[in-house]
């Protein structure tokens, strides 16, 4: 740019075709995969379908966008200011997987009402961290009814997306035999892998291998 300051192009094709994708990837830097995405657990469930199909077209410089973070306090400008109707669980669940696929963060929450619990949400670092890491590398490896997992490095995230809180042997899903303990970069409790570990529905773990 003639200012000598870099320009980051975002599109809102809302949502972005698949068939597309080298055009987004030649053009632009970052582009919506969605339409507009509130807090609702089926916009959440969804977004992982979304995700996958994408998760090949994720480069540096180049990023499919998941959309705004609906937590805190959302609505305000559309007459329907209130508490985002996700869940804890669900909104670190949302935080976890928009940080592995490496989607661009924006918050779409009335910055003055921030509460303790949502800015722990936001301002973990060891989760953030997982931006540092070589783009494109993430990729969903495992998923059913209950689980789906995304793998990127020594990293890993075991979502629960049922109804019911689940039960999982993280040795033997991730097949890591040699470990004993893993990293939750959440709690920053150690986690012993060959033991079951419980999820919360529509919670994830989020690992150091």
């Amino acid at each position: 740019a003639r200012c000598g300051r870099p320009i980051v192009l975002s599109l809102s094709p809302g949502p972005a075709l698949i068939e597309h994708a080298w055009h987004y990837e030649t053009y632009a830097n970052m582009w919506r995969i969605t339409d507009d995405f509130w807090d609702k657990w089926d916009l959440l469930k969804d977004m992982f379908h979304r995700c996958e199909l994408w998760q090949n077209h994720v480069a540096k410089g180049c990023y499919p966008d998941c959309d705004m973070l609906p937590f805190g306090m959302i609505g305000k400008g559309f007459g329907d200011e209130r508490k985002s109707a996700l869940t804890y669980d669900e909104q670190k669940t949302m935080m976890t997987l928009w940080c592995i696929f490496q989607s661009p963060l924006m918050l779409g929450a009335e910055l003055t009402k921030l509460d303790e619990e949502t800015l722990s949400l936001l301002c973990n670092q060891k989760v953030l961290a997982l931006f540092e890491l070589p783009a494109g590398q993430a990729k969903e490896i495992i998923r059913d009814d209950t689980v789906i997992v995304w793998k990127t490095g020594d990293y890993a995230a075991i979502f629960n997306v049922s109804g019911f809180d689940c039960m999982v042997n993280i040795s033997e899903l991730l097949e890591i035999q040699e470990k004993e303990f893993a990293n939750d970069l959440w709690t920053g409790e150690k986690i012993q892998t060959n033991q079951k570990t419980a999820i919360s529905a529509h919670g994830c773990v989020l690992l150091e291998i």
